[in-house]
């Protein structure tokens, strides 16, 4: 494993982000030693750090019931630990959705468990996650196969209860196991849901995965269907080779996956698992490979799926050679070519990253203070150059003088820019409760209630159809209000820039746009999973009302929770959009501070001519000294971004690359 590809790009994904916020603190300390307090800057530096610390790379693992997926999971984690981590022997499979990662928090290993009886409540799973106390905790050691294998054996445990509990708890009767001892109960998961902390290599360095058990589970639980796996940059979609796409998996695929293909361009990746069932040592090897190419051509055809997105694997496989270590099985097991290709999706989530707006502002504010310096270092030589030219001492206070009056002339107007530039930052600012009204709190609550009482007085298949379509209904209207709203925003935002600078940079006043298609997109998804779910209610039946209650308030809380994103970004949006024209404004006022005070210094009549010749040297040497350490900087965060992302992408302040302004 330590030479997987997946292994190697993880390593180089977390190391990249660790370079990149090194470089942001490097620059911050650099802001401090040089005394330059830029509150737009360090907020926008301190957006873009968080932004590093906090992004992981999520893999769902989606499927039906013995598909393979926990056994794939054990197939991706078990070079570290030598043994499967997760059940997955006949019987034994996983029953509620487990989720993998790595808590920096928790020394070993870690299993939390939250019981299923937290379904009759319609508190959020996410809010759950953050009740310690209703979760039940089991610490063991990663490396003692005797403690992982008792702890991980509880997330697979069932219980046995009576239908009508079973049906209480949001479950489907016609798809549990009826109990061995007694025919009319059944069997149902003990557990909810389970967080898996691990301290290995991969987790480490930011995979999280998600391992969902089934049809039942993902019907159950709104929440993971609505918010869950919308969150994960890719998906697994098992399937079994010997059985192909059977009924369930199809409903699977159009209930819950192609959704978010289609509105939240999720990267899904189709796996016919168990291909060594196909495999035959008494026929030909190309007739072998025809036949299993065959299946991935139907497969890809049947789902409507590029050919590329369709691999085959064979978990079971790829556990056994890892185990033995046997290279050519775990070739042949075609898994090392499925982590090749998450490989590459890591790729293009670091790109994702490196373009992301925060990073840009990054290296613009980085790239702006670099040319004032410049200019300020061009005006000191300036200045010097004078002061040797002038002869004799009256010359040279004439000189200085003259200096001064300049500075003083340059000074004034750059004071009446940055009053200019403060009354447009609150025009701008000044937009927030009418770009925030069409989705304030108040107004998405009154749709959530709405709906909520529409479906209190009409529980049937149409009603409930109507009442959703109505609330997403709402919701797109509320969100082209907004869009009207904050297309002025943006066109405010674009005559700030021109005005305070004519030669702005269109390509910064483009990446500085709000843009509201990822919300919609959001929505969309979500109205469609509405919809689906409005669809397959039928005669809705007193026992599925839980259900539908709690998903009615999942899609509720949901689409909240989007909105209240939604705030908090338009919000952060109207503090840090001008933090270049802020900074710049700033740094320059300190420049030309410095430069005052270091003429009026020039000025004293103690001073000899040599004395201040050489602090005019003295100030020039210091700047460039200043600013070869900001340059080593800026180049080292420059390598950093991706080769189709190069350092000519860099988005200055204007069209030149220079930070002429007014006032000069």
């Amino acid at each position: 494993m330590n030479h997987a590809s997946l292994y190697r790009q993880l390593s180089e994904f977390q190391r990249w982000k660790q370079q990149l916020n090194t470089q942001v603190q490097a620059f911050v300390h650099w802001l401090q030693a040089n005394n330059i307090t830029s509150k737009s800057a360090e907020q926008s530096l301190a957006h873009a750090r968080t932004l590093l610390n906090e992004d992981q790379f999520t893999l769902a693992m989606v499927g039906e019931f013995s598909r393979g997926k926990t056994e794939l999971i054990n197939a991706l984690l078990f070079s570290e630990y030598g043994y499967r981590l997760l059940p997955s022997q006949p019987g034994r499979t996983t029953m509620c959705p487990t989720e993998i990662y790595r808590d920096p928090d928790v020394a070993k290993g870690c299993v939390r468990l939250l019981p299923i009886e937290t379904r009759r409540s319609n508190v959020a799973l996410a809010a759950f996650k953050r009740i310690p106390q209703k979760w039940v905790t089991l610490h063991f050691d990663p490396h003692n196969q005797a403690e992982v294998t008792q702890a991980m054996a509880r997330i697979a445990e069932v219980k046995v209860v009576n239908l009508r509990e079973a049906e209480a708890l949001g479950f489907d009767s016609d798809t549990l196991s009826k109990s061995r001892d007694s025919g009319d109960k059944v069997e149902i998961p003990v557990w909810r849901h389970a967080l898996v902390s691990l301290d290995h290599p991969l987790l480490a360095r930011g995979l999280r995965i998600l391992d969902t058990p089934g049809l039942n589970a993902l019907g159950n639980e709104p929440e993971l269907a609505l918010g869950t796996l919308a969150s994960a940059q890719a998906m697994l979609f098992l399937l079994s080779a010997d059985a192909g796409v059977t009924a369930t998996d199809l409903e699977i695929w159009n209930e819950h996956i192609n959704i978010l293909r289609h509105t939240q361009s999720t990267e899904v990746i189709t796996l016919l698992n168990k291909i060594d069932s196909l495999w035959d040592d008494l026929m030909p090897q190309e007739d072998v490979l025809l036949a299993i190419h065959k299946i991935r051509e139907s497969t890809a055809r049947y789902l409507q799926q590029p050919l590329e997105q369709v691999l085959t694997v064979s978990a079971k496989q790829a556990l056994l050679a890892r185990a033995n270590g046997d290279p050519i099985l775990l070739a042949r097991s075609q898994l090392p070519k499925l982590e090749k290709i998450l490989s590459e999706k890591l790729i293009d989530n670091r790109s994702r990253l490196a373009s992301h707006h925060l990073v840009n502002n990054l290296l613009t504010i980085m790239e702006d203070t670099s040319n004032l310096l410049r200019e300020r270092l061009y005006a000191a030589d300036k200045d010097l150059a004078s002061f040797e030219a002038a002869r004799g001492g009256l010359e040279q206070r004439s000189t200085l003088a003259a200096l001064r009056a300049n500075i003083k002339r340059v000074h004034h107007q750059f004071h009446k820019q940055s009053l200019s530039l403060k009354s447009s930052e609150r025009l701008l600012y000044g937009q927030k409760d009418s770009l925030l009204a069409p989705v304030s709190h108040a107004t998405i609550d009154q749709q959530i209630k709405a709906v909520q009482e529409n479906l209190n007085t009409s529980w049937h298949t149409f009603g409930a159809g109507k009442a959703v379509q109505d609330f997403f209904d709402n919701i797109d209207y509320c969100l082209s209000n907004l869009a009207e709203q904050m297309a002025q925003a943006n066109k405010v935002m674009y005559s700030i820039y021109l005005r305070e600078d004519n030669n702005a940079n269109p390509e910064l006043l483009r990446s500085h746009e709000f843009d509201l298609r990822r919300y919609g997109a959001r929505i969309n998804q979500l109205r469609r999973h509405g919809k689906q779910f409005s669809l397959g209610l039928g005669n809705l039946l007193t026992s599925k009302q839980s259900l539908a209650s709690r998903f009615i308030g999942t899609l509720a809380h949901e689409t909240q929770k989007l909105m209240d994103e939604l705030r908090s970004d338009i919000d952060n949006w109207l503090k840090d959009t001008l933090a270049p024209l802020n900074h710049r404004n700033l740094y320059q006022k300190k420049l030309l501070d410095d430069q005052l005070l270091q003429l009026a210094n020039l000025n004293l009549q103690s001073r000899t001519e040599q004395e201040q010749k050489d602090l005019l040297k003295a100030d020039i040497a210091k700047l460039e000294s200043v600013l070869m350490e900001l340059d080593t900087i800026i180049r080292a965060t420059k390598a950093l971004r991706p080769e189709h992302d190069s350092a000519n992408n860099v988005v200055n302040l204007h069209k030149d690359g220079t930070t002429n302004h007014k006032a000069g």
